[in-house]
């Protein structure tokens, strides 16, 4: 009779034991589950980055493109210190609760309502092998071939409520009048123009410093295996034509000693297959 007893006591204990923490158990199939769901979303997200349209690929945050036609866009202001409706998202947390950093691209391709942005100072490495320039795909998008945009990075901070998607991408066009709240670019963009033209396998180069204060510009061209050009100019103004070029994506970039701005930094990102296309440089300090 006792040696029952001691097994019943022993068999109640182990209840007492196993019963609290089951619903641990369970909640670690629930996280399990979780994050299956978040990869099945995250690889499955139309907002996907092609670095060199065949070899680098990545995932982009959530995208939201401002309306060009509103001063005020189509997504949610961060510029408040406060909020009474709870926000759900990064883009409607006050802007204390946010890590942001502006970046400049430019539309160099659209297919349909869809635009390929070159961001160039954006560029990192995507297993193991270095991005030309970051590129980010938006859909419905309004934009055209050649308009400067403003990205920006919007991250919460680890003390934001929760919100999803904690992070996120914010693009805007520059303003062309200055008549409105969009951002205006820098003086040197009407002073400084590049564009480069591709005939098949070659490319032309077109620099032109319209105040004639450039002292030089150093040249560099590249894709991901090698550097196809390199050349420094001592001109505000010229035309250079580079010949042999393999029909793979590539890179321009320049280096600017500028009188009245100091160094310039200028890049043009051509696409393959960019036949008979004209492609204007993105401008930097």
């Amino acid at each position: 009779m006792i040696g029952k007893l001691i097994i019943i006591g022993i068999i109640v204990v182990t209840l007492v034991i196993l019963i609290p923490n089951s619903s641990k158990l369970f909640q670690n199939n629930s996280v399990l589950q979780t994050v299956k769901e978040k990869i099945d979303n995250v690889t499955s997200n139309k907002y996907a980055i092609n670095a060199s349209k065949s070899t680098i690929n990545a995932i982009s945050m959530d995208v939201k493109l401002i309306n060009t036609n509103s001063s005020t866009g189509s997504s949610v202001k961060t510029n408040s210190s406060s909020f009474t409706n709870i926000p759900t998202t990064v883009y409607q947390l006050p802007s204390k609760y946010i890590n942001q950093q502006n970046y400049t691209g430019q539309v160099f391709e659209k297919t349909g309502n869809t635009c390929e942005i070159s961001v160039p100072a954006m560029a990192q490495s995507v297993n193991e092998q270095a991005e030309l320039t970051h590129i980010i795909q938006l859909g419905q998008c309004s934009l055209n071939i050649g308009d400067p945009v403003q990205v920006t990075t919007l991250t919460a901070k680890p003390d934001a409520p929760t919100v999803n998607p904690s992070s996120g991408l914010q693009i805007t066009p520059y303003s062309k009048n200055g008549g409105n709240s969009l951002p205006t670019l820098p003086d040197y963009y009407n002073m400084i123009q590049l564009s480069t033209v591709n005939h098949g396998n070659s490319t032309m180069l077109n620099f032109d410093d319209s105040s004639d204060q450039t002292k030089s510009v150093t040249v560099t061209m590249r894709n991901s295996d090698t550097v196809l050009f390199s050349g420094t100019f001592y001109s505000s103004k010229f035309t250079a034509e580079v010949k042999d070029i393999p029909n793979t994506p590539h890179i321009i970039e320049m280096t600017i000693d500028n009188v009245v701005y100091g160094t310039l930094h200028a890049s043009a990102y051509a696409p393959s297959n960019a036949q008979n296309y004209t492609i204007t440089g993105v401008l930097s300090k």
